[in-house]
């Protein structure tokens, strides 16, 4: 016997089957949407967690919330920002190779991020890597000309790669933009003196030096440039500046030695090294010196 099939039961069948298959598609997209609504839930408790830890300088529990917001939803657009707070975490425990790590996935997902550029290259100059910060340094200021850090740290690396013209023109662009740059003065008056140029580096250490008169780095510099000018009263006066704020600064005596040394005082010399000795340097680093006070 032939079975006719009515047209209206096969559009009642048909519609039955997709309902079927809907709600189960309905039911997947609901559990994926939990899922999704839990892990960002579970991602933001284990952020929030990491912040109050970051703010409190509970360093080890930030870094492992941190490592959990991220595990939590890693494809998540937070991630980058997550990320790289975890590297600035690591950078300050000294784990600088991580930090590196973290920084470079965060500008997987925000490439060319200007803070996380900068930070990812103190990292590598953290470990005397100086060719892939440098890298990181040409991007940020290729995407902001202006940048400040950039250009003095930049030029920094110029002037130990002894590209002194293009040091010289990143601290020029960087005094433009801030005159009071205090580390671009300094800079710029270690590359005076590195070029030969000791009577400009000598009047801007002097310019620091009125500024900040109790600033030790300032006056122990301006000692060196008066040195090299054979200026060795002046330089005295300012090792004895020097020392008379920092009293416990072992590696001061050894530089006031040397001075004596060139000034022929080898007893005042001698009585520096025995000072730098008794503040902890090893006396057989200072041999040399020991003998040359004979």
């Amino acid at each position: 016997m032939h079975l006719t099939i009515r047209p209206d039961a096969l559009f009642l069948f048909g519609l039955f089957m997709y309902l079927r298959v809907m709600k189960r598609w309905i039911l997947v997209a609901l559990a994926l949407s939990f899922t999704l609504l839990s892990w960002a839930q579970s991602q933001s408790e284990w952020a929030s967690r990491a912040y109050t830890y970051m703010e409190q300088d509970s360093l080890v529990q930030a870094e492992s919330c941190f490592l959990r917001a991220v595990e939590a939803a890693p494809a998540n657009k937070q991630s980058a920002m997550l990320l790289a707070n975890l590297g600035t975490v690591q950078r300050r425990r000294g784990k600088v190779h991580e930090a590196i790590e973290s920084y470079t996935q965060a500008l997987e997902y925000s490439p060319l991020d200007v803070s996380i550029l900068m930070n990812r290259a103190m990292a590598y100059m953290t470990l005397g890597n100086d060719d892939k910060a440098y890298i990181d340094l040409c991007n940020v200021l290729d995407k902001q000309t202006t940048h400040a850090e950039a250009l003095y740290y930049r030029a920094f690396i110029y002037t130990n790669r002894r590209e002194y013209a293009a040091a010289r023109t990143d601290y020029k662009r960087l005094l433009t933009l801030q005159p009071d740059h205090e580390n671009g003065l300094l800079g710029l008056a270690l590359l005076d003196q590195r070029e030969g140029r000791l009577q400009a580096a000598e009047l801007q250490l002097t310019v620091l030096v009125e500024r900040h008169p109790d600033n030790v780095t300032y006056l122990q510099a301006r000692a060196n440039v008066l040195i090299e000018r054979h200026l060795y009263d002046l330089a005295l006066l300012d090792l004895e500046g020097a020392i008379a704020l920092q009293p416990t600064d072992a590696y001061l005596y050894v530089a006031r030695s040397e001075l004596y040394l060139k000034m022929k005082r080898r007893s005042a010399a001698r009585a520096d090294l025995d000072r730098a000795v008794a503040l902890g340097i090893p006396r057989v680093s200072l041999n040399e010196l020991y003998k040359q006070c004979e």
